[in-house]
């Protein structure tokens, strides 16, 4: 009997010992006696996105209607990623003319057809609800900084913020459309890609038309101090990130070693041709095709691996901004993880229903 006490007792005191450290890592900071307000307030926030995420898999599972979403959003880079973001167009175009060179008038149509499009721009104002803020923001923004002379004293700090942030903040972003396990596959595929990002245009051979619209239509973006190409139609949102990125401590600790974004090519997963077969039937085109997809350290971050080095400051950011992150994959979709990823959904799904 005296044996069993003394286990009852080593093992109460362990137990006991083990609730304590479990406790204090929680609350409280490493060795100080205050409650760790940071910790809470994720712990709170992590809280409210499970909950998210059950309302809508539960909803999923429910419905007769299921999609494969392991064969629709799970995105390697392609190796162009590690050339720099100007050269990878080229490096896209030298890997697809081969397949073009068979009929010479493939590569001269798209430059007529394109040209005149000037005004497209202004054709793609007409499918987004918010059209000006899109093509006006890249201009905007320099003249931002010159307002302070016209302007009344209380603006000045104010419009530098809601010009290109506060209008585009999301207040619930697992609410969206695209992380509905039962929706999100409505606006994830090519024909609402090109509908949004390439004006609606026909795809031709090859893709050759949405191609030479969506380079043409390219603006740059520095992420943490890493430049890459996007979407003109997406800029406003990569910019707000941008912005806020550059504010937040966690971020600017947070050391980019590789990022890539625009890179015209079929979505290795969802494929069955190669990713540069943009000639196959089998190619179903990437994100990162439109400009509206981002990859970041990607071996840190590596498609399907169990961790990742991407902080959830940086992951909140994108998605208050209309983003969806791949390391959101599997609990809402089932499919494997792609932490490295973060596509612009929010244009695309915001109509869905």
């Amino acid at each position: 009997m005296d044996l069993i006490k003394r286990y009852k007792i080593v093992f109460s005191l362990a137990a006991s010992l083990i609730l304590t450290l479990i406790i204090t890592k929680t609350f409280f900071f490493a060795g100080v006696p205050k409650i760790n307000q940071q910790k809470i307030s994720r712990m709170i926030k992590n809280s409210k996105d499970s909950l998210t995420i059950f309302k809508n898999t539960f909803a999923y599972k429910m419905s007769p209607k299921k999609i494969n979403y392991d064969q629709v959003f799970s995105d390697v880079p392609a190796v162009d990623f590690k050339i720099d973001a100007d050269v990878q167009t080229n490096v896209q175009t030298q890997a697809i003319t081969p397949t073009i060179i068979p009929s010479p008038t493939l590569t001269l149509t798209p430059i007529p057809t394109e040209t005149p499009a000037e005004p497209t721009p202004t054709e793609i104002i007409l499918v987004s609800a918010t059209p000006t803020i899109y093509n006006r923001l890249p201009t905007i923004i320099p003249t931002v900084k010159k307002k302070p002379s016209p302007t009344p004293t209380s603006i000045p700090e104010p419009t530098e913020e809601p010009a290109t942030a506060n209008p585009l903040k999301i207040a619930n972003p697992l609410d969206q459309p695209y992380y509905n396990p039962s929706l999100a596959y409505k606006c994830y595929n090519a024909d609402k890609f090109i509908e949004v990002y390439a004006n609606g245009i026909s795809p031709a051979s090859c893709y050759s038309k949405v191609q030479s619209y969506v380079s043409s239509n390219l603006t740059s973006v520095s992420i943490l101090g890493k430049s890459i190409s996007v979407s003109k139609k997406a800029y406003p949102a990569f910019k707000a990130v941008a912005d806020e990125l550059s504010k937040n401590s966690v971020a600017k600790k947070y050391k980019i070693n590789t990022i890539g974004a625009y890179v015209f090519r079929c979505n290795v997963n969802a494929s069955t041709s190669d990713r540069n077969d943009l000639c196959s039937s089998g190619c179903v085109l990437s994100a990162h095709s439109f400009g509206i997809a981002v990859d970041i350290n990607w071996d840190e971050n590596c498609n399907g691996c169990s961790t990742f080095t991407i902080p959830m400051e940086i992951v909140d950011i994108f998605e208050s901004y209309g983003f969806r992150w791949g390391g959101r994959y599997k609990s809402v979709f089932g499919s494997r993880i792609d932490p490295m990823h973060f596509e612009y959904m929010y244009d695309l799904c915001k109509d869905i229903k």
